[in-house]
Parts: structure tokens; sequence; C-alpha cells
């Protein structure tokens, strides 16, 4: 698989959001995904999400794994502090910002039907 699918997936939200949390267990509302970032940064821009209670505006990033984080350094680089959703395939790790904070985080893979991978494999083959 590749990040790609999960960032058509977040994009057109194409995944189960049926009673919706984060991995923290808190109640997630998706308002809007945001606008892909083509450039450097994180990869949706001006998302709006409520979280708990909380409405956010700020940015999504997404990975395969939530470890990729790390292996790409974000945890010390200050364009990522405005990261309030982590969107994983797979939540390996908590990740967090630059002052320490832990970002909430979503796994999509429970949520992704077998009919959308299947259509992905399929067109990866050609």
């Amino acid at each position: 698989m590749k990040e790609e699918l999960l960032h058509y997936v977040w994009q057109h939200q194409y995944f189960d959001k049926a009673d919706l949390l984060t991995d923290q267990g808190e109640k997630l509302i998706v308002l809007r995904p945001g606008q892909h970032n083509t450039d450097a940064g994180p990869d949706f821009l001006n998302a709006r999400l409520q979280i708990g209670e909380v409405e956010w505006n700020g940015a999504v990033e997404i990975h395969l794994r939530a470890s990729d984080w790390q292996r790409h350094q974000h945890q010390t680089d200050p364009k990522y502090d405005q990261v309030v959703l982590h969107v994983v395939y797979a939540a390996d790790q908590p990740v967090q910002r630059t002052n320490g904070s832990v970002i909430p985080s979503l796994t999509l893979a429970p949520r992704l039907t077998p009919a959308l991978l299947t259509t992905y494999a399929t067109l990866g083959a050609i």
C-alpha cells in the first residue's frame, strides 16, 4: 500500500465514519478535510475538525505508520506544530509536536472497505 491511497481516502472521505473516534478515544467529526498541500509541510491544510468538545482548524498529516512521523523528523520541525490530526493506516506509536504535546490520531485500516482495497490492488497491478 502507498501513502497516496490514504491521501485519496482522506480527501474524499472514503472510509467508515460511523462512531468515529480518535485512537485516544475522543469523538471525532470531520467538518472539512482540508486542502491537499502539494508543497513542503503537512499533507492537508485548513482542515476543520471537532475532537471531543473542541473545534480545531489546522493541518492533517498522513502516514502509513505512525512511526513515520519520527522517521521523517516531524517532531523537530515547527511546520508540523499546526497538525491537529495524524491520520495513519497503522498506529504503532503516539506522536508529538516540537513542544511535546501529543497529536490525536485516527487509524484508517479498520475503516476501509474490502471493496476499496480490492479495487486499489487491482488498479495497482495495471
